[in-house]
């Protein structure tokens, strides 16, 4: 009898099995919703974001992820053999779909326009002043990203807000 190892990655996504039955064709458009469902864009290549939707790729192969990130340097490693952050396995996952079906970019305006679904994966740190400091979550980075979203956005979006 064997035994599954569960790594971090591999539990942080459930089974893509819905969307793949929602886009079997690259062409196909969902019924009602109007929007393809293959195409996914993360913003922000950090801790929450890049490991999330490495394991996506690799779960679902006919899905196209792409990453993007506005630091470059980051963008960088995560396009290099050395990954800006470790999680056990996950180097492994990176090398398996990167090139294939998971990319990594500084394009965010082009990464928007081609996604149906997009994952806010940014920093929410802990504000420092204001009203709530100390407590409260800072929520500028988010709000950013939405921002960022209304501005390229052509048509209809699924937004996922993942951030830490």
């Amino acid at each position: 009898r064997s035994r599954q190892v569960l790594r971090p990655w591999s539990v942080a996504v459930p089974s893509c099995g819905r969307l793949r039955l929602l886009s079997k064709s690259s062409m196909a458009t969902h019924p009602t919703l109007g929007i393809r469902l293959d195409r996914i864009c993360c913003i922000g290549a950090g801790y929450v974001g890049g490991p999330t939707c490495a394991t996506i790729a690799l779960k679902c192969p006919h899905v196209k992820v792409t990453i993007v990130d506005l630091n470059e340097a980051r963008i960088n490693a995560w396009n290099s053999d050395d990954l800006p952050i470790y999680e056990p396995g996950l180097a492994d996952v990176v090398k398996a779909c990167r090139g294939k079906n998971l990319f990594f970019s500084t394009d965010v305006r082009k990464s928007i326009q081609e996604a149906d679904i997009i994952f806010a994966s940014v920093n929410t740190p802990t504000k420092t002043q204001g009203v709530g400091a100390g407590r409260a979550a800072d929520l500028r980075f988010i709000e950013s990203v939405g921002r960022t979203v209304a501005e390229y956005a052509n048509g209809n979006k699924i937004i996922i807000e993942k951030s830490t």
